[in-house]
């Protein structure tokens, strides 16, 4: 099932024009002691969406392997290899795989919303170019494709570019409806022309003052102050039950013998187990094959449908049709009203300090892949009376290591249960109002207003003895002082019981 990932395009030298207005290059600002005025940050993508901005204080805020040239992050700064075809995959998708964490078209750019890209970044070059791409479609085709370029200036400078004004490469698509792939060129080199440039931040904004697309800091006398970034931590899909706890009395966790005790094992060879959990390599007649059965009962699929992996291996990130590449997993089920198996789309999976834990909603999508068997009845709403895993791939002999795998239901409490949530943009004086609706409604009801929040956890009861045994979702809004108000939703829903 392995597949080439589709390639982009690149910017040629014809893409030469630059849009000067909708481009604004200021000196890069630092931040100051003291502060004449009181600016609020701009609504940004990064910080709202994912909960957490591209200021590289994390691994996370920028994937490596799905990039151009080389970059890495450290000390709160994404250092990139300046060379022909550079490019930073900001928001990135691949076609023929299953969306999940921030990949771009289950966190699609709303791009009526956030309309300019601003970032700081040092760089040696003058009198060269960069440019911003967008995509409509996973595809990544010219067809669904647009662009602007803009100067770059040597040295350490804020760039602050208008997405919304003309688009001028691929098909000249508008910056607008949902963006699933963003790409930043930093600067556009002809070949052998080498250089290194180094990113602060990257926001992905919307409208405000002039020093609004900085971050939350003080700068030339202006203080921009954060907007909340509420996150609320439970209910989430981690607390539902686990089918194999359920079922067999102990989970996927496999980091000893006895947790493979029914599992079946096909061209991969067990090397050992350990806290990273059980270590394989691909071997056999079809080594990009490697299988796992897990033993199940048969058990509603609609039910059991958040699927958490974790697991790394062995070598670099390539999704190549030959030895070293094919890094992808796979899930492959039975529905007990067909023999035909159901084979689930292509799951990437990452290296090194990329490798994270993997969390799907096998509900929310179409889960097969594009060239599964008929009848492709899928997960939801179906009854599975078999279930494989699939880990690995490469068609080589690559290591690979799976710690665990879950499939939970949604959680669930009887009569009462605490919902609890944070502020990572906490300030002193900030205020919350948590509510709930039931029943697939759209009608959200208060259960805790005008609440205190302090820095860190936060816990409010919710109760059902006034209200129906239904399935709640949860919502929480936070206010800073003088700023506006910010909602974070439960990933999970959570059925309460009487």
């Amino acid at each position: 099932m392995t597949r080439r990932r589709v390639t982009t395009i690149a910017v040629g030298a014809a893409f030469v024009a630059l849009v000067g207005t909708t481009i604004s290059v200021v000196p890069d600002a630092r931040p100051a002691q003291a502060a004449t005025s009181q600016q609020v940050e701009a609504p940004d993508f990064a910080s709202e969406v994912y909960g957490d901005p591209w200021d590289y204080s994390n691994t996370e805020d920028q994937n490596t392997d799905e990039v151009g040239t080389p970059t890495s992050v450290s000390a709160g700064k994404l250092k990139v290899a300046l060379r022909s075809g550079d490019q930073v995959s900001l928001v990135q998708t691949v076609s023929g795989s299953l969306p999940y964490g921030r990949d771009g078209a289950s966190k699609p750019v709303n791009a009526s919303k956030y309309k300019s890209l601003s970032f700081s970044m040092d760089q040696p070059f003058t009198r060269q170019i960069g440019a911003v791409y967008w995509w409509t479609c996973r595809e990544k085709t010219s067809a669904c494709g647009g662009g602007i370029t803009f100067p770059v200036t040597a040295g350490s400078h804020v760039y602050d570019l208008a997405l919304s004004k003309s688009s001028e490469l691929q098909g000249k698509k508008p910056f607008s409806g949902n963006i699933v792939a963003l790409r930043l060129d930093p600067v556009v080199l002809p070949a052998g022309k080498t250089g290194s440039a180094s990113i602060d931040w990257v926001r992905l904004h919307g409208t405000g003052g002039s020093r609004a697309a900085y971050p939350p800091g003080t700068y030339g006398g202006i203080t921009v102050a954060p907007r909340p970034r509420p996150v609320v931590d439970s209910p989430n899909p981690s607390q539902g039950v686990d089918l194999a706890t359920r079922q067999r009395g102990k989970p996927w966790v496999f980091t000893s013998p006895d947790a493979m005790q029914g599992i079946g094992v096909k061209y991969a060879t067990i090397l050992g187990y350990n806290n990273a959990g059980v270590t394989a390599r691909n071997s056999g007649q079809y080594p990009g094959d490697s299988q796992l059965s897990l033993p199940v009962s048969r058990f509603a699929a609609s039910t059991y449908h958040n699927l958490s992996i974790e697991y790394t291996y062995d070598g670099s990130y390539s999704l190549k049709s030959t030895a070293g590449g094919g890094k992808m997993a796979r899930l492959i089920w039975f529905d007990p009203s067909s023999t035909v198996p159901q084979i689930g789309n292509d799951i990437l999976t990452y290296s090194h300090g990329n490798a994270r834990e993997i969390r799907l909603d096998l509900n929310a999508q179409n889960d097969l892949d594009e060239d599964a068997l008929n009848p492709k009845l899928g997960w939801a709403g179906r009854t599975v009376s078999a279930l494989r895993f699939d880990p690995n791939e490469d068609p080589g002999a690559l290591t690979w290591h799976l710690r665990a795998l879950h499939l939970r239901a949604d959680p669930t409490a009887v009569g009462s249960t605490t919902i609890t949530f944070h502020d990572a943009a906490w300030v002193a004086g900030t205020t919350a109002t948590v509510f709930v609706a039931g029943g697939g409604s759209n009608t959200w009801r208060p259960i805790a207003d005008d609440i205190a929040v302090k820095k860190g956890s936060n816990s409010v009861p919710f109760s059902i003895a006034k209200l129906p045994a239904s399935k709640y979702r949860v919502k929480v809004t936070i206010t800073h002082p003088g700023v506006a108000s910010a909602v974070g939703m439960a990933s999970s829903t959570i059925t309460m019981r009487r």
